[in-house]
């Protein structure tokens, strides 16, 4: 049952461990015929994930036979299902004292240790399994995860590239060494460890899942849609791919295939919030407003901190004209995160549409607080002091856009409108010329009007 770490775990793969099981030589002796039935019991239920009733038999076993190392072993794996890691180190070490050569308990203390964030009493125990089990492919494997959480990558993919000489066909040392490679910057060799494992290993999802999460943060979204419809063939439920190829399928205008994938996420777990929020994205490329109102509400009542599904409730309200019942939404969005940029957007824009100007400037403001660069918000904010007069504010924003983006021409044409609201003709009309020769027809025409 020894712990073998996959680090794509950020990207695709949850972090975990898998079990090897262990089989017990049977001695001749009663006494040793009644461990080896307990520890059969024990271990089933370990097997099952029972793992609080197979607590009560290990401890049985240690009471008769507290020198039992196997005993010691299994409860130990036990006490890290429990979530109780500092149990589960405690256990490996009697484990180990009892029998000093038990490779499962000392690789998984290592790998209890790395997840304790304890890095060199890990290191410690995989440099000394690899001094007594040279040949175990896991061992360089844990190690090399260890490498990767402290982001010594170069170390991790020696590690990983000395699991794969050791058995060729080791899946999870793939996936690791392409997230290496990946966590490197290079993501064309992370798309080629996890094609080499695609050919070793056609029937591994996690292959198709991994190289598929790579594809579209490289944009490549057809690809990575090709690669979610293959490892989705193999493992149809998977819940987090799913999920994923529904965000992919809207992104590609399929709202209505996005749209089933969400509804078998339904299915298959009735409380999964972000099942009904990616649902509700679909349904708004769709105008399917009601609907909308609908979904965010589910994904509110299963995840109460949502703020997200409280902006996009508060956009379906807005379209419908329900501005009262859009401004509580935004509020709410802006009380469960306060760095929401997009809600203090939505809240401007509905505080706009309601004739409160002020509101809206001090929404956008705030917002830009967030994000000082933005060049929406500025402009936004730029146009609502126009609309107030408040020219010499207007020139602060589109100044700022301009020295973002100095070829913005309708941020040039507008602040040129400023400059002649403010008796400025020279800068206005060097804003015009300048508009003008970035090809803006409109720009000509104003320069003409108000320039000698």
């Amino acid at each position: 049952m020894a712990h073998k770490y996959s680090i794509f775990g950020k990207s695709f793969l949850r972090r975990g461990f898998t079990f090897l099981l262990l089989f017990f030589t049977i001695l001749s002796s009663i006494a040793q015929t009644t461990v080896d039935a307990m520890m059969k019991e024990g271990n089933g239920l370990l097997g099952q994930k029972k793992y609080q009733e197979a607590l009560l038999v290990f401890d049985k076993v240690l009471k008769s036979f507290p020198k039992n190392a196997d005993a010691y072993y299994s409860r130990g794996v036990t006490y890290y299902n429990l979530a109780k890691p500092i149990d589960a180190v405690s256990d490996y070490t009697r484990a180990l004292f009892y029998n000093p050569q038990k490779a499962e308990a000392l690789i998984n203390r290592g790998s209890t240790f790395s997840e304790m964030q304890k890095f060199d009493d890990a290191l410690n125990d995989f440099n000394k399994a690899i001094e007594m089990f040279p040949l175990r492919a896991d061992v360089y494997n844990n190690r090399g995860y260890l490498y990767s959480m402290q982001k010594k990558y170069d170390l991790a993919i020696t590690d990983f590239d000395k699991a794969i000489s050791l058995n060729k066909k080791y899946n999870m040392a793939y996936i690791n060494k392409a997230y290496a490679w990946s966590a490197l910057g290079s993501d064309s060799l992370a798309i080629d460890v996890l094609t080499k494992l695609v050919a070793i290993a056609p029937d591994f999802s996690s292959a198709y899942f991994n190289r598929a999460v790579i594809y579209r943060r490289l944009g490549k979204n057809n690809q990575s849609l090709s690669d979610y419809n293959k490892g989705l063939s193999i493992e149809p439920n998977d819940v987090k791919a799913l999920l994923m190829r529904a965000e992919i399928k809207d992104e590609l205008s399929d709202e209505k295939g996005a749209i089933e994938d969400c509804s078998k996420v339904i299915q298959l777990e009735k409380q999964n919030a972000v099942a009904y929020y990616t649902r509700a994205l679909a349904e708004y490329d769709l105008k399917q407003y009601d609907k909308i109102i609908v979904d965010c509400s589910e994904a509110i009542k299963y995840k109460e901190n949502y703020f997200e599904a409280f902006t996009l409730r508060g956009n379906a309200y807005d379209f419908l004209g329900k501005y009262k019942e859009a401004l509580v939404d935004y509020s709410i969005a802006i009380e469960k995160n306060s760095n929401s940029t997009d809600a203090y957007n939505q809240r401007a824009i509905a505080e706009t549409q309601k004739g409160n100007i002020t509101g809206a400037i001090s929404d956008f403001s705030r917002a830009l607080k967030i994000d000082p660069e933005n060049l929406d918000l500025l402009n936004k904010r730029g146009r609502l002091w126009l609309a107030i007069k408040s020219y010499e504010n207007a020139l602060l924003d589109f100044n700022k856009i301009l020295e973002i983006n100095t070829d913005d021409i309708k941020g040039l044409v507008t602040r040129g409108d400023i400059f002649i609201l403010l008796n400025k003709t020279e800068y206005a009309c060097a804003d015009y010329k300048r508009a003008e020769s970035l090809g803006d027809g409109g720009a000509m025409s104003k320069r003409i009007f108000n320039c000698k």
